[in-house]
């Protein structure tokens, strides 16, 4: 029943959306092709000349005149009776009768009918009448975007299009064309209730007032709007209806302000907009009791799109309890019809209206259509990847998302990355704006992605297993009472087990995922826990080298220690015990290489000086490569920063990455030159090792994997204990050009110096 009247509540919001189009669009055929050019504008309500789009001297009328009678039509028939057309079914060159009032007396001229003429058909066209369009566009966009679809997103929705007529009706109404000057009064009326409405429940209901209250309110309004309909009301009464909407929505903000004090922002904004697009429509409608409207009161309308604009801010700033902006995939479509449709008009209008011939104006017409075809097929696509990047948030496209999706999982190296590709791209791709990442594991259940939902809000282990008799179908209100947020459960299978749970909620634009659609996201289910377990693996085995090379180091320091408080020991008191008298130079030479082969392995294992740092161990590594003696490389050091202190593991890889460097330029590069310079400061450590060795060749890209295959595995070790840090390590080489390395490291807030 519930999907019934949604899709009844989708057809009619479609219907009132395309009726009221299809209405701006005709009536505004009316205002450049049924009105008469009559080659002079006068005012509505006093009759009174206030422009002449001829040229003065070769025209009767002057400006200033006040006009009696045209046609045999007088004045007070024209006022009283919505239905009268001034030089209706007058031809070009037609002589037509006109009676004015000039200085105080009567006089009759005879007018010969201009018919079309640009500087009048510019005068209508650079008006108000494009503001109909822009209203009925913020009705589209309400209904298309805005969500939840209850009574503030169907009076928001009505009022945006029933204000779109107003304004249109009201550009032609003075020629009382096709019954424009009924309905503008009509439509006033319909518009007091929905107006009086909608600010009654916006930004948040004032009290529930019973039905019948606004079931009267609209009767009445529909009441005036008949008697308008049928002229049984005066003429001028509308704009008593106008100013009781205007005021009205004054009021009803004011009281929203005093009653409800969390939302006084808000509605303090709406205030501010409101006065600022009425204070001159209320003089307008205050000129208009006294039936004297000014040449460019009609001006006055142009501060109206503020009121619209506003409501989408506010609403776009989510503060409206549940009301808020959805997005939706047809939006670029919306938007470039509308773009490419105003562009035709401005280029047909004025052929059609010019006295070119109709086999011209068909070649014109056909010329147009193709430039149309060919910029919809050029220029579209461009526009609508625009538009959803920006607008919208869609990173990938939605049609080859699969494939895009499985060839970017292969390059994410670690969870975080791969996390950060499903809340960054792949959700906003799909319009998913609340989803839920679980992980289960063991008798765990961790939360890896949450966005829109609270911790609270999620199922625990023993739950969210239980959820999985729902996966793979779509979960309407009602069907979890538990979670109603849920609206789809996938699973994240390797083989039998359960590894993990997607649990996605509301989606724009209408929290549907329908069945053609559920095996897609199954599917990329289904490679996230692939990509998953093999990340899962990696961060396992990474563990594991990790505790190795600890194992290693603590092994090479108990190493060090034992050869420097034993061995060396041992050797010094041996030395005490010889009898020098009987020694031979021979000896003396041999143990004194010995002790110092042996202090050259201890400091190798852990060099002393990091005990006090990595800015003194740096230094002793490059003093010990600056000794005399051996086929060693030039390392000159170049340092910057404080005797800053890091964390014992941070400083152990770090000077580990700059002594494996060097020994790779000695041993493999053939370098003469090695540089490394260092940037020591609190926020972390920056290093950079350039030689002047032989080179490598690297190809398009260098990955730890591609320096295992070719053999660099001094390069692999830089790069994984890089890795195990969290720092980030940058290869450049080419062949006879030397190899430069680069390592960054930045402290995080929860390390301290030690």
């Amino acid at each position: 029943m519930r999907t019934k009247f949604s899709t009844l509540q989708r057809f009619g919001g479609t219907l009132v959306s395309v009726a009221s189009l299809l209405i701006i669009l005709l009536f505004t055929y009316a205002r450049f092709f049924e009105v008469p050019y009559s080659g002079f504008h006068f005012s509505s309500s006093t009759g009174k000349v206030d422009e002449i789009y001829l040229p003065v001297d070769s025209v009767p009328l002057q400006i200033g005149d006040v006009i009696k009678n045209i046609g045999g039509i007088s004045w007070e028939d024209y006022q009283s009776d919505g239905t009268v057309i001034f030089f209706e079914n007058a031809q070009v060159g037609d002589v037509v009768e006109i009676i004015v009032s000039r200085n105080g007396a009567e006089k009759i001229i005879p007018w010969n009918f201009p018919g079309f003429n640009s500087a009048e058909f510019n005068a209508r066209f650079f008006n108000l009448w494009w503001l109909a369009y822009f209203f009925w566009i913020f009705g589209l966009l309400t209904q298309v975007l805005i969500r939840p679809r209850d009574l503030r997103w169907r009076l928001m929705s009505l009022a945006y299009y029933l204000t779109g007529l107003w304004v249109i009706f009201g550009t032609v109404s003075a020629s009382s064309v096709w019954g424009s000057s009924l309905l503008l009064h009509a439509v006033t009326w319909l518009l007091v209730p929905v107006y009086l409405h909608l600010h009654w429940i916006f930004p948040r209901p004032l009290r529930n007032l019973p039905r019948w209250v606004w079931y009267a309110l609209y009767l009445v309004g529909f009441i005036f709007a008949v008697g308008e309909l049928t002229q049984a009301l005066p003429r001028s009464v509308y704009f008593l209806g106008f100013l009781l909407m205007l005021l009205g929505m004054i009021a009803l903000l004011i009281v929203h302000a005093v009653r409800q004090p969390d939302q006084r922002r808000e509605v303090a904004l709406v205030g501010v907009a409101v006065l600022a697009a009425i204070l001159p429509v209320i003089s307008l409608g205050t000129a208009g009791l006294a039936n004297h409207i000014p040449q460019i009161g009609p001006l006055a309308l142009a501060a109206l799109p503020i009121i619209p604009s506003v409501y989408f801010y506010i609403v776009y700033q989510q503060r409206l309890g549940g009301l808020e902006l959805r997005a939706n995939r047809f939006l670029s479509i919306y938007a470039f019809l509308i773009l490419l449709g105003t562009v035709l008009l401005l280029l047909l209008a004025p052929a059609a209206l010019s006295s070119i011939s109709t086999g011209t104006l068909i070649i014109l017409s056909m010329v147009t259509a193709l430039l149309a075809a060919y910029v919809s097929i050029a220029v579209f696509p461009a526009f609508r990847s625009l538009v959803d990047q920006r607008l919208l948030g869609i990173r990938l496209p939605y049609q080859n998302l699969l494939e895009i999706y499985s060839s970017r999982i292969t390059t994410s190296s670690s969870m975080p990355e791969l996390l950060r590709l499903l809340e960054n791209e792949v959700f906003p791709s799909l319009l998913v704006r609340q989803f839920a990442f679980l992980q289960l594991s063991g008798v765990t259940r961790d939360t890896l992605l949450a966005k829109g939902i609270e911790e609270n809000q999620l199922p625990g282990r023993e739950e969210a297993i239980s959820l999985t008799a729902l996966a793979g179908r779509f979960l309407p209100p009602g069907d979890n009472p538990a979670h109603p947020w849920i609206r789809l459960i996938l699973s994240l299978k390797l083989g039998e087990t359960v590894i993990g749970l997607w649990l996605l909620g509301r989606r724009d634009p209408d929290d549907a995922y329908h069945e053609v659609e559920i095996p897609i996201l199954q599917s990329l289910a289904d490679q996230t826990a692939i990509a998953m377990s093999n990340l899962l693996q990696t961060e396992r085995l990474r563990t594991l080298y990790q505790l190795d090379i600890d194992r290693r180091e603590q092994e090479r320091l108990r190493l060090a220690l034992e050869l420097h408080d034993s061995v060396l020991n041992q050797l010094a008191v041996l030395r005490m015990n010889v009898d020098e008298s009987n020694l031979s130079p021979n000896f003396q030479q041999a143990y004194e290489e010995v002790v110092q082969r042996l202090r050259e392995i201890v400091s190798d294992l852990r060099p002393p000086m990091l005990n006090y740092g990595l800015k003194l161990a740096l230094e002793e590594l490059a003093q010990d490569w600056m000794e005399p003696g051996g086929n060693r490389a030039r390392v000159t050091l170049a340092m910057w920063g404080d005797e800053e202190r890091y964390p014992q593991n941070i400083e152990q890889h770090l000077f580990r990455i700059v002594q494996e460097a060097c020994e790779n330029a000695l041993r493999h590069a053939k370098a003469a030159n090695v540089l490394v310079s260092a940037q020591l400061d609190a926020q972390g450590v920056s290093l950079d090792i350039q030689d002047d060795g032989i080179g490598f060749e690297m190809g398009e890209r260098l990955e730890l994997d591609d320096l295992l295959i070719h053999k660099h595995f001094g390069l692999a070790g830089i790069v994984e204990r890089a890795n195990l840090i969290g720092a980030q390590a940058s290869i450049w080489s080419e062949p006879r050009t030397g190899t430069r390395i680069r390592v960054v490291w930045n402290r995080t807030p929860l390390q301290g110096p030690e």
